[in-house]
């Protein structure tokens, strides 16, 4: 079975986000993020040019699919594409799912048209990473792990011109390739996203600066430098602390340090079982922990053996290039 004539395919691997830096703002910027890009799980997508829109995918998130394709058809004066999903990302469950499927399809979209616009445009286009964070584009674009500088706390009208500024690349460094990370996906968990995100950060009380002070101590001198010399265990105790912090700053809008007690309780198990760096990506419910890839399998087994039939569980690793793309696939 071959595949369009003229298709162009894009992959891009799910994101982690650890957390922000900074959620009080005294300083004239606010937020600021950590992240890292990963191979597993991931979305790909076919696309071709065709004189309407039409979709092709067995995602329940098909809406969603349609609604960021639209805006960018609008946004060029298109006139339609055909779009097949190969793999989707799961959707609100803090693997950045929305910034890469917005970016994969306005990717994909122009360059079927022969368009080459600036990747900070397409994430304008649909608002993507616009408000908080820049990592879902850092991710996108070039991998790794990174730290984002945040947003002018003063809000700016971006009108119709697309001419916002994503939050301001301040490092990124190649993730260790013998480091490997377990996911762990609990299903049936209450979900933040949307206009609910919105309304929880504006109902959050300003961070004092103490905490913000140690998030930011923990990143630069005990994060970042445990990832350069490859110190897997200083790295995790770093990132364990930074989610403590923040687990703990949001606790009274997510129920506790994490978003479910079984998001907790997995994450627990991996730390019995001798990962390090456990905690929440973004608002979850995927949780996290990291170990070597010598001993990943043990770890992958148990969790999957732990959390069963109520979600899932994977084995991922750092990726240090941007999204995969080409030509004319087969499929």
């Amino acid at each position: 079975m071959t595949g369009f004539l003229e298709n162009f395919w894009v992959r891009t691997g799910a994101r982690l986000h650890f957390g922000q830096l900074d959620l009080n703002g005294s300083l004239g910027r606010i937020y600021g993020g950590i992240g890292l890009a990963i191979d597993e799980p991931y979305l790909e997508i076919i696309v071709e040019k065709s004189e309407e829109l039409s979709l092709i995918s067995s995602d329940k998130d098909n809406k969603r699919v349609e609604k960021i394709a639209r805006k960018y058809l609008e946004f060029y004066e298109l006139p339609g594409v055909k779009i097949k999903v190969i793999q989707a990302l799961p959707s609100h469950s803090g693997l950045g799912s929305g910034t890469q499927l917005s970016l994969a399809l306005g990717f994909a979209i122009t360059q079927v048209y022969g368009l080459q616009p600036p990747l900070a445009e397409l994430a304008c286009v649909t608002d993507r990473e616009g408000s908080r964070s820049g990592i879902g584009v850092a991710a996108f674009e070039n991998g790794g792990f990174i730290v984002d500088g945040g947003k002018q706390k003063e809000i700016v009208d971006i009108g119709n011109d697309c001419k916002f500024q994503i939050p301001p690349l301040l490092a990124r460094f190649p993730f260790p390739e013998e480091w490997a990370i377990i996911l762990a996906l609990p299903y049936n968990t209450e979900k933040m996203f949307g206009s609910k995100e919105d309304r929880t950060f504006k109902s959050l009380p300003l961070m004092d600066e103490q905490i913000s002070g140690k998030i930011c101590r923990h990143l630069l001198m005990k994060l970042l430098p445990s990832l350069i010399e490859k110190d897997l265990g200083s790295f995790g105790q770093a990132i364990s602390e930074i989610q403590k912090q923040l687990g703990n700053y949001f606790a009274t809008v997510q129920g506790g340090i994490f978003a479910s007690e079984l998001g907790y309780g997995l994450a627990e198990h991996m730390l019995a079982q001798g990962a390090v760096g456990i905690g929440q990506s973004s608002w979850g419910p995927t949780v996290y922990g990291f170990t070597t890839q010598d001993k990943k399998t043990q770890l992958l087994e148990s969790t999957r053996k732990l959390l069963g039939d109520y979600g899932r569980v994977w084995s991922a690793r750092g990726i240090n290039h941007g999204a995969d793309w080409g030509w004319n696939k087969e499929y």
